[in-house]
């Protein structure tokens, strides 16, 4: 596989695993518990852009509407089991477990309405030339779009009201309910962008790839690699360690292949590598010691 191939491919694979820990990453940061119904979101999107798609859009357009349908679901799960568990005393460990059952009810009713058999979408078969690698319509918009939300979650952090809640929500929950910030509002915010942005990438997972109910699932212990190996918390660790563990991920194959082992163990190496560099740095890539729990 020539170079500039392996180069592209990172890029690509990079820029989906940006999509897919983003909403995790912000979770985290806001309520300080793993989220693993985030699979869920992901493969909610993806689904809702099939019906779409078979409905006759272009499988492009559904992606306004795929954010809509997961970050909904982001809402209505932090209204319907999170906050409630939070307001009776849930602990992290109690919201991870909750996040589980529920990602697993989903999941099952996804199963029970699309069926267990593998679907495609109606995409257009057009390919590029890019610097000498061959590109698919559909990885030059997961390209795009991971650029634009990196660039877009920068400003919103930095510039944006919201944005500024959000941080200090992050840091002293506490003190930014005294200080007047709607505490309830920035959560809610939290699982709409970090939801949405989760069904867009279940959207161009699928397209890339195949839709089935597991679809997030199978995406879901990368991610979490990604959001460990940046730092638990931090979006821009999480955007290096999403381009380096993809980078681990495509060389690897290159490494395989010479010691005629299966590419199949690709995800091993980039354990390896997250093993590795949290013996050295326990938080990760950008990451800090975060305490206390939140409401």
């Amino acid at each position: 596989m020539e170079m500039a191939q392996i180069l592209m491919n990172i890029l690509i694979t990079g820029s989906l695993y940006v999509l897919m820990a983003v909403g995790v990453t912000m979770v985290y940061r806001i309520l300080r518990f793993a989220n693993f119904a985030h699979a869920e979101l992901i493969t909610l999107g993806a689904y809702v852009a099939y019906s779409l798609n078979r409905a006759g859009m272009s499988i492009y357009l559904t992606l306004p509407l795929a954010f809509a349908a997961s970050g909904a679901l982001g809402v209505a799960l932090e209204r319907g089991v999170f906050r409630p568990l939070r307001e009776r005393g849930g602990d992290a460990i109690a919201l991870m477990i909750a996040s589980i059952g529920a990602g697993m009810v989903v999941r099952h009713v996804l199963q029970q309405v699309y069926s267990a058999k593998v679907l495609t979408y109606s995409t257009p078969l057009v390919s590029y030339q890019v610097l000498g690698a061959r590109v698919s319509q559909v990885q030059v918009v997961i390209l795009l779009l991971g650029v634009a939300s990196i660039v877009a979650f920068h400003l919103l952090l930095t510039r944006t009201r919201m944005g500024k809640a959000m941080r200090a929500t992050s840091d002293n929950p506490e003190l930014a309910r005294a200080s007047g910030i709607p505490v309830r509002r920035v959560v809610l915010a939290t699982w709409v962008l970090g939801g949405g942005i989760a069904g867009v990438a279940g959207v161009l997972r699928a397209a890339d790839t195949r839709l089935v109910p597991t679809l997030g699932w199978e995406v879901l212990l990368p991610v979490f690699a990604v959001v460990l190996l940046g730092g638990i918390g931090s979006f821009y660790g999480a955007v290096a360690a999403a381009y380096l563990l993809a980078a681990a991920e495509n060389l690897g194959v290159l490494l395989l292949g010479a010691l005629g082992m299966s590419t199949g163990y690709r995800y091993a190496i980039s354990f390896v590598i997250l093993i590795l560099v949290l013996l050295f740095r326990p938080y990760g890539i950008a990451g800090q010691r975060l305490g206390g729990e939140r409401e």
